[in-house]
């Protein structure tokens, strides 16, 4: 998986960790990942990437407003450096960047042709930061049933701006968007199930951070070569790219009276967030960030297949933890106790009264709570609270943790927030 990082002995798996391991993709893809001109195809190299996004999209100019061309070149080179991927993983991550860097072209173009949008002012977001699986999903689609919110249905996070204007109708990207999950089902289908993924539904603002690259979905490849100048850096001018792409999506497709975001990544970057966003709330939800880190390791492990031709589930669940760590003590470090725009949920309370948590987050947020908002939250919610994708197991020597050493590590953030200890 790593260039100079072993696999775990055979003896030293677990039944599941081993078919993580060894994954089997359709035979179509099989072929794909073994293509032998691979790095001629899909170059995983800065100026080569964006030589094609220029063509792909006749523009030429990127923009200075965030960064891109460190970042970019330091990312290309640990992909080559440190990365063994196959050549199906070759074009996956070709293909996203080449989307990121064509969707800022666009952006810088609709800045220059049409610089009105982008003096309207975005309307203060309610902001959701937290870890997989401690209600940041559901608690984000149960708000999301208020009407005078804008949220990103995961068609337009994969494709924030419209390809043209007027926008089409029916807009194109819907379609683009379920072609995308329609392929995933196939090839990978356990990967919609464990990302709660679904074209209509709201979804992370995954291409928006990308975009200005403060988003973390490269980062989720444990790449040396990367990861120290991403969590080093500091992305205030990102986290502007993002409220700049905000006001061309706005403008592109004017729903909604105010904005609803989530991503767990938000929680190591509080100071950016709230420069770029200073009338927002941010509702930070709490769970015993355990029952995270196997839920992530184990998506990690099995999404991988599509990159990898033997991910490492043992590499993969020490990442976890040690970003899990990282985003918690940041949280920590730039929240002040006294912030109050911050709004602290508690898996447990949110399970038991979500209704009452939403009278909270509204309360903070100075938000009016309609009588019919609340009736359709209220049809809402017991058919969604548990989730519609099934339940996954997985065990922590899965990927090579124990709980006790979980739990000793988690310890600062479990008496910081009073977040009781789950059995696992």
């Amino acid at each position: 998986m790593l260039k100079g990082i072993p696999q775990p002995r055979r003896a030293d798996l677990t039944a599941r960790a081993l078919a993580f391991q060894n994954p089997r993709l359709p035979i179509p893809l099989r072929v794909v990942s073994r293509l032998p001109f691979a790095r001629v195809l899909w170059p995983l190299d800065a100026a080569a990437l964006k030589a094609k996004a220029r063509r792909r999209t006749r523009l030429r100019d990127f923009g200075g407003l965030a960064p891109l061309d460190e970042p970019l070149g330091l990312l290309c080179r640990a992909l080559e450096e440190d990365a063994q991927m196959h050549a199906l993983g070759r074009w996956n991550v070709h293909s996203a960047l080449l989307s990121a860097l064509s969707h800022r072209l666009r952006l810088e173009d609709l800045a220059r042709r049409r610089p009105h949008v982008f003096e309207r002012p975005v309307p203060p977001p309610t902001v959701i930061a937290g870890l997989p699986g401690s209600g940041a999903t559901f608690l984000q689609r149960l708000l999301a049933r208020d009407p005078a919110t804008r949220w990103i249905p995961f068609w337009e996070s994969v494709n924030p701006l419209p390809p043209a204007t007027p926008v089409p109708a029916p807009d194109p990207r819907v379609k683009a968007g379920a072609r995308m999950l329609s392929f995933l089902q196939w090839s990978c289908p356990e990967t919609i199930k464990m990302f709660e993924l679904e074209n209509e539904s709201a979804c992370e603002e995954t291409m928006p951070l990308a975009m200005g690259f403060a988003a973390t979905f490269l980062e989720m490849c444990p790449l040396p070569g990367y990861l120290p100048w991403h969590a080093a850096t500091d992305h205030t001018a990102g986290y502007a790219y993002l409220r700049r792409t905000l006001q061309a999506m706005q403008w592109g497709r004017p729903e909604g009276e105010r904005w609803l975001l989530r991503s767990s990544q938000h929680l190591a970057q509080f100071g950016p967030l709230t420069a770029a966003f200073p009338d927002g709330t941010v509702v930070q939800t709490h769970r015993d960030p355990v029952g995270s880190v196997l839920a992530l390791s184990a998506m990690l492990s099995y999404a991988f297949r599509q990159n990898f031709r033997h991910p490492n589930p043992h590499l993969i669940g020490h990442y976890v933890t040690e970003q899990t760590e990282r985003l918690l003590r940041a949280a920590i470090r730039d929240r002040s106790p006294v912030d109050r725009r911050f709004v602290d949920v508690h898996f447990a309370q949110l399970n038991a009264d979500p209704m009452g948590t939403v009278r909270r987050i509204y309360a903070a947020a100075g938000a009016e709570l309609s009588e019919e908002t609340e009736r359709l939250m209220t049809v809402w919610y017991p058919r969604h609270r548990r989730g519609r994708h099934g339940v996954h197991s997985y065990e922590p020597a899965d990927f090579g943790l124990s709980v006790p050493a979980l739990r000793e590590r988690f310890t600062f953030y479990y008496d910081h927030f009073a977040v009781p200890r789950e059995g696992h």
